[in-house]
């Protein structure tokens, strides 16, 4: 027994490497085959293009509909969370992003916001048709349906940054409810809330790519098809987020000698262009996990129908009713005399 456990255990050794070279190559052809490159681009550009309307909108909306003093300070907040790119670039970059957003606060028609929202869809537009492209789906959900998706995608965008900047407050109000109703006690501490604090961004990426895996295919998914692939993507984008930070702080001079004042916007296309990637890689393996998992069950089910008509073939013809015999085949013993007509050979 030890020494079947031993040959196995070399076996898979040795195709298990095989077998994820073959997964990645077969993968990487397949995203060039349907042009992933270029749509993560799109994807890109349209991010970048979307970032200014998208920030003035929510600006407008928050400041001077609502009320709301200093939202653009909270807005550098949530920015940065979500784009750690960002915060890495100095409070220069932001500050004189944010000041041209200030100097635009003026835009605050009910006319100008629908159309800061209108430009601010095209980003969720090109990521809805991109992944629906790299499922090899080209049929298309309704026009008002499909401007409705884009658009709860924007609403959730937005939601996604305003929790982001709000979750220091949320937790802090949680922790003294705690230090009330449990005081001298683990969860009344500031560590363990600090902790939980510091997981909310993984967790926040992890339910984005959720809904863009389950919800913007044209096809009927179930969670366990989803649930596996959007954990590694998630998982991929806070991998990159580290890689990035880590390159800013240690080599972001190359990029400076390159590309000059532009260096920060630069550098924040390409960590979009890379999680654009990220997100379109995962969306094929789930097509590819999905096909697999119904491909068993269609096996499994097979496997089934087979035993069930060898159970059926097994027994014989119930009462009053004659065992049909295929025409020419020999006569089984156990079947009643005189059975004739059409049957399954056994």
């Amino acid at each position: 027994m030890l020494k079947l456990f031993q040959k196995t255990q070399a076996i898979w050794l040795i195709q298990g490497p095989v077998w994820f070279v073959k997964f990645v190559t077969s993968n990487f052809n397949e995203f060039l085959d349907k042009n992933g490159p270029y749509m993560s681009a799109a994807i890109a550009f349209y991010a970048f293009f979307t970032l200014f309307p998208l920030s003035l909108a929510l600006i407008t909306i928050f400041s001077f509909f609502l009320g709301i003093k200093d939202f653009e300070d909270s807005l550098i907040t949530g920015l940065e969370t979500q784009i750690p790119v960002l915060a890495e670039q100095g409070d220069e970059f932001l500050s004189n992003f944010f000041q041209s957003l200030r100097a635009g606060r003026g835009v605050t028609s009910a006319v100008a916001v629908l159309g800061l929202i209108f430009a601010s869809k095209a980003v969720f537009s090109s990521i809805r048709k991109s992944v629906n492209t790299i499922w090899g789906i080209s049929k298309t959900r309704p026009f008002l349906i499909e401007q409705a998706m884009d658009f709860a995608l924007l609403v959730g965008a937005s939601l996604l940054l305003i929790i982001s900047f709000s979750i220091t407050t949320i937790f802090g109000f949680f922790q003294e409810v705690s230090t009330i109703v449990a005081p001298n006690t683990p969860v009344s501490g500031t560590a363990l809330w600090a902790q939980i604090a510091r997981l909310s961004p993984p967790l926040l990426s992890f339910l984005v790519f959720l809904i863009i895996y389950w919800w913007l295919p044209n096809t009927k998914l179930r969670f366990k098809e989803v649930f596996p692939t959007a954990l590694l993507g998630a998982a991929a984008f806070e991998i990159s987020k580290a890689v990035f930070i880590l390159y800013i702080r240690n080599a972001a001079g190359l990029a400076n000698g390159i590309y000059g004042g532009v260096s920060a916007i630069i550098v924040l296309m390409v960590f979009v262009y890379v999680s654009a990637i990220i997100m379109l890689v995962g969306a094929q393996i789930t097509s590819r996990w999905a096909f697999y998992l119904a491909t068993r069950e269609q096996e499994k089910q097979n496997e089934e129908l087979s035993l069930n008509l060898a159970r059926i073939r097994s027994k014989p013809s119930l009462p009053g009713l004659p065992l049909p015999i295929p025409t020419g085949a020999a006569v089984n013993p156990h079947w009643p005399a005189g059975a004739e007509g059409p049957a399954f050979r056994r």
